[in-house]
């Protein structure tokens, strides 16, 4: 963090060129901030009409739901099972996204009288679709129709299995398949009806949305064949819940689904989802809140348990049992939590205690019976901290089943069909994906997903893209209430992120319990602000009053006892953009000092450069007598590139002009001289340690400190 603080080589800051004439255009046009016409020039938006729909969400502009492929079977089929008094089950998956799509089609249902029931496979007995023992329940259950949500479009096989099992008994079962999944040619089953937007017939307009938005249409479209009018809007809540959950565009139609959700929130929200708000501490929720805080603690009803709880809580009118899911949810929530943490703990130990790792593209770990609910999230944990695509395992005995997750620009699925005979079983996407295979077989897929990786092109470099560059005076309280109307944010339509250049520091404070965040007070132009700095806690001897950063960060509005402010939510900050040339600069020559490679042709030009002049290599006799006094204090240890370069500015005092450069050149003039042992080993850390000597020293005997008197001297000439 330090390293990137001032040389700016761990993150990319993507920001690119906004048409100014369109901003200024837009915000003449339409009255609206300049920061915002910049956001919605970034992301395409210029049309007047567009602009408006997209700023005000209606319910009006939801798509008509007989779009959908097999929509009008599907209506006409359930309605043909409520009047004829027929069973129907729903089949649902374990996570939010399933959970919530059971719940809706359940619930409303059940209000207008079908005889209706759910089954939701266990996560870890079953897994992820129609499993074998659910199978064996749906055959003998006695159901006349059937109906997936969030699964099922290539089930063909499974389905088969189970018209056959009925056959044998002279029964018969239909199925309505209901699924946002992509389809395989040949495996989507036959059925009464199939209902998913990415059918290759679909003429849909939205292609995006998920398991719960679906059954969502299901109920807006039956509620339009039976004149119930608007009744489908006591399901939006839940929809709008999974939507988020399930990490789907937030754009077009989800957009209207996740604003009118959180709107029902607001006014008369489903009882389960207050209960969760309660135990939760929360009193009103955003997208965010909705994804990050209510939807874990549904999800946990499945990874440590049974999720059919999950479906109660969302469907039961009993008050009191609607509390004591929610509670049980809370704790068991914080189960996940401590588990999950324990796990991550165990991957880092594994991965940083071996070396090897370091030079592999892709991370393959595992542990004795990991906990399978948990080990997708500590893949997602372990591929932000490492940047690197990882694979999860949990061994138990011979067999390892694992969760994989993957970067920006690295295919895991594809990764893993390169490696498809290691594997008992395997599926997934781009992004993610899931494996069961031999535990023998882990060091040879750790091998040859590596040779995979080494055979593509992508990034182990993080970006952050910026939509645009902020000047301070557009960054007020009337910009920060129009950001927000681009809410509510997700996937496909985050927060806009903006930097802004040349910001003083006038004061500065840990806060945290352990003191792991920031709060920075920032002027520039005129302009005041506070900043929040989460997690970067430890930056902060790097940041030094009175002097200039640049930021990364999103808007805010602080509300306190009637009054409104604008906070920043920093992202990422450095030091100045003119700063990091200069310290590239610095080390480029440093690191030749350091190799001994003594360049006079080479340094001298670099000392011409405008950034760096040639006091910058000039290594006094004052400032070694202060970095020696410095090292006698504070004794042997090791320091990063980062910490030498916070080093050199709180040597920099008085008279003392100390920087990179000067600094390691004093160290190996110190080295040289028998002062001190400077070494660089191969982890990148520089160990130094102070020998004991009575002798005393001259300068003059250290070649380096006489090679860099000479430069001085040709420079000066």
């Amino acid at each position: 963090m330090w390293e990137d603080f001032y040389i700016g080589n761990k993150v990319l800051w993507n920001t690119d060129s906004i048409e100014k004439e369109a901003v200024d255009e837009i915000s003449t046009r339409l009255g609206l901030p300049s920061l915002l016409s910049k956001v919605l020039v970034k992301r395409g938006l210029y049309d007047t009409e567009q602009i408006m729909a997209f700023l005000k969400p209606a319910a009006k502009n939801l798509n008509d739901p007989f779009l959908l492929p097999d929509m009008d079977k599907a209506v006409s089929r359930i309605i043909n099972a409520r009047e004829k008094n027929e069973k129907v089950i729903i089949y649902g998956d374990y996570d939010v996204d399933g959970v919530t799509a059971v719940s809706i089609l359940f619930g409303f249902l059940n209000s207008i009288g079908v005889d209706v029931s759910y089954y939701i496979p266990d996560r870890v007995d079953e897994g992820y679709g129609i499993s074998e023992t659910a199978a064996d329940y749906l055959s003998n259950g006695g159901y006349d129709l059937m109906i997936t949500v969030d699964c099922g479009i290539t089930a063909k096989d499974r389905i088969d299995c189970i018209v056959n099992e009925l056959a044998g008994k002279n029964r018969k079962m239909d199925f309505i398949i209901t699924d946002h999944h992509l389809p395989v040619p040949g495996m989507i089953p036959e059925a009464a009806a199939v209902v998913n937007p990415n059918l290759e017939n679909s003429r849909y307009p939205f292609k995006h949305l998920c398991g719960a938005g679906i059954a969502f249409k299901i109920v807006q479209a039956l509620c339009k064949e039976l004149n119930m009018a608007d009744k489908y809007f006591n399901y939006v809540d839940l929809a709008a819940l999974g939507t988020v959950a399930d990490i789907v565009s937030v754009t077009e139609e989800n957009r209207i689904i996740v604003w009118a959700g959180i709107e029902k929130i607001k006014r008369c929200p489903n009882p389960g989802i207050l209960a969760l708000m309660k135990v939760s501490g929360i009193n009103e929720v955003d997208s965010r809140k909705l994804a990050f805080i209510l939807a874990p603690r549904l999800n946990a009803a499945g990874r440590m348990g049974d999720a059919s709880r999950a479906v109660k809580l969302l469907t039961e009118n009993d008050a009191l049992l609607i509390e004591k899911i929610a509670k049980d949810l809370n704790t068991e929530n914080i189960t996940r939590q401590r588990t999950q943490e324990e796990i991550y703990k165990k991957a880092v130990e594994s991965i940083e205690s071996d070396s090897k790792y370091s030079a592999e593209k892709v991370l393959v770990v595992h542990g004795e019976d990991w906990h399978h609910g948990v080990i997708g999230i500590v893949a997602s944990m372990l591929a932000e901290r490492y940047y690197k695509p990882c694979f999860v395992l949990s061994v138990s005995g011979d067999i390892a089943k694992g969760s994989a997750r993957s970067i920006e620009g690295f295919n895991i699925y594809s990764a893993m069909e390169y490696c498809a005979d290691l594997f008992i079983k395997y599926g997934g996407h781009k992004q993610a994906g899931g494996i069961t295979m031999r535990t023998g077989d882990i060091n040879e897929f750790r091998r040859r997903v590596n040779i995979y990786a080494e055979s593509t092109s992508f990034s182990l470099v993080p970006a952050i893209d910026i939509d645009a560059e902020a000047e301070p005076h557009e960054i007020n309280i009337e910009a920060a209430n129009a950001i927000m109307a681009l809410a509510p944010f997700g996937e496909g339509n985050e927060p806009p992120v903006f930097s802004v250049k040349g910001m003083t520091v006038i004061n500065k404070k840990h806060v945290g319990g352990n003191g792991e965040h920031l709060v920075l007070g920032l002027h520039s132009k005129g302009c005041n602000f506070n900043a929040v700095c989460f997690g970067m806690g430890d930056l902060e001897p790097c940041i030094r009053l009175n002097k200039d950063i640049d930021l990364v960060f999103t808007i805010g509005i602080d509300r306190f006892m009637g009054k409104a402010d604008v906070r920043l939510f920093v992202k990422a900050i450095r030091t100045t953009e003119n700063n990091l040339k200069r310290n590239k600069i610095l080390l480029k020559a440093a690191e030749k000092v350091g190799c001994l490679d003594y360049s006079r042709d080479w340094i001298y030009n670099v000392i011409n450069n405008q950034l760096v002049n040639r006091d910058d290599i000039r290594l006094s006799r004052e400032e070694l007598i202060s970095l020696y006094r410095f090292l006698c204090n504070s004794g042997s240890g090791t320091l990063t590139d980062g910490q030498l370069f916070c080093l050199a500015e709180e040597l920099s005092q008085g008279n003392i002009k100390m920087n990179y450069f000067k600094l390691l050149a004093g160290m190996h003039v110190l080295d040289q001289l028998g002062i001190i042992g400077f070494s660089c080993p191969a982890n990148g850390k520089y160990g130094v340690r102070v020998l004991k000597s009575t002798q005393k020293a001259s300068l003059e005997d250290s070649a380096l400190y006489s090679y860099l008197q000479s430069l001085q001297q040709a420079v000066n000439e």
